[in-house]
């Protein structure tokens, strides 16, 4: 049986977590659910691709992931369940899997149509995704679910823009628990635009020239580490996106990268090779 991994913006002090749950283990007694989080800001689409983006990959192929995120039913946003990098993603048809189809094509995605289920619920995490989810985790096939559609909602906000061919203009999407601002400007994006020429990043007056691929390269003398501490710096993350960073950051002492640099979700931050 597969794992069922859940993703809300439900938090943890209403009914709404215990009720998917409940509705799955009604299904099917001996599932296997791991919370990956529900602390999502609630409708904050980018936040929660963001977060299972990095982390679905560690989970074994055929894992199904429930996104209850920004998840109301409209007639502009539909359910959909899609089978992407030998996983399944069962969520709204809200643009939220534009961060996760960015570097992986879908092989498949259905609406999901399911004639004994309302289409119009107002839980349809529950009364919608976990119905699929079962049907999934007991191996069943998408194509029972629904019907097959060739397009998905793409958000333009998860996207870099390149101008010129010099110059990423990227996005703040996640600020993390330490405080580091993680943008929407990829390794590869970096790398293919980039071409190893030279560049510097920068939001408003503060300014990067070196790229560095974790913490411990940016310390030259560990010897003297407090040195370094509260010290800003650009990073080519574990998620494989530019982030702003502090060393050793801690937002209740010496502050962060998001407030000593004005960095918040929406801010751009600009690459410029030259």
């Amino acid at each position: 049986m597969s794992i069922i991994t859940l993703t809300t913006d439900f938090g943890l002090k209403d009914p709404f977590v215990a009720s998917v749950k409940a509705r799955i283990y009604s299904e099917l007694p001996d599932a296997v659910i791991v919370d990956i989080s529900h602390g999502i800001q609630p409708f904050d689409i980018g936040e929660g691709a963001f977060i299972v983006k990095n982390s679905y990959k560690d989970f074994p192929d055929g894992t199904i992931h429930i996104l209850g995120v920004d998840a109301l039913v409209n007639p502009v946003k539909k359910p959909v369940a899609a089978e992407i990098d030998d996983h399944y993603f069962i969520t709204s048809d809200n643009g939220i899997l534009s961060l996760i189809c960015s570097e992986v094509a879908p092989k498949e995605i259905v609406e999901i149509n399911l004639p004994h289920v309302q289409q119009n619920s107002v839980f349809p995490t529950r009364d919608l995704f976990v119905p699929v989810a079962c049907h999934l985790a007991r191996g069943g096939k998408l194509s029972v679910v629904g019907q097959r559609i060739k397009e998905y909602k793409e958000l333009s906000t998860l996207r870099p823009v390149v101008k010129d061919d010099k110059t990423i203009i990227g996005l703040v999407i996640y600020i993390d628990n330490y405080g580091n601002a993680i943008t929407n400007i990829s390794e590869r994006i970096f790398d293919k635009v980039g071409k190893k020429r030279n560049f510097r990043i920068y939001h408003r007056n503060h300014e990067f020239t070196e790229l560095y691929r974790n913490y411990s390269d940016f310390v030259k003398d560990f010897d003297n580490e407090s040195e370094y501490l509260g010290k800003g710096m650009a990073l080519m993350g574990s998620s494989g996106y530019l982030e702003i960073a502090i060393y050793k950051s801690n937002p209740n002492n010496f502050g962060a990268a998001s407030t000593l640099f004005g960095l918040k979700k929406g801010s751009e931050v600009y690459v410029e090779f030259t």
